[in-house]
């Protein structure tokens, strides 16, 4: 069996094995209470230009930090390793030759560099 196919199996194996997971809740998460107080408004259906910038409402905003909920998660075991095999490389040859191509040049002038000669 080659290693490409190798390396396959194992990461089928690894998604199955993460696919059968079970997972218990052991707690409720809580959300923060959140308390917005703010108008809302209405656009018109017609043409509207703004004639002044506007500003956000004051908000008070009181809330307790929330929890994440603990859960208990039992998954499979596995396990993956190497093994050496022999498998046909191709080995390529470069050959360089010299040739003549055009390649940039850059001149570059920084500013006050030419006002004092």
């Amino acid at each position: 069996m080659n290693i490409r196919k190798k390396l396959i199996i194992a990461a089928m194996a690894g998604l199955l094995a993460f696919t059968g997971c079970s997972v218990d809740q052991t707690k409720e998460a809580k959300l923060p209470d959140v308390d917005v107080q703010a108008d809302s408004g209405n656009l018109p259906k017609y043409e509207v230009t703004k004639t002044e910038d506007g500003k956000m409402p004051n908000v008070d905003v009181q809330a307790e930090g929330g929890q994440m909920p603990e859960v208990d998660v039992d998954t499979a075991d596995v396990e993956v390793t190497t093994e050496k095999e022999k498998v046909k490389v191709p080995k390529a040859k470069v050959v360089v030759e010299e040739e003549t191509v055009e390649v940039p040049d850059v001149d570059v002038t920084m500013p006050n560099e030419n006002k004092d000669s």
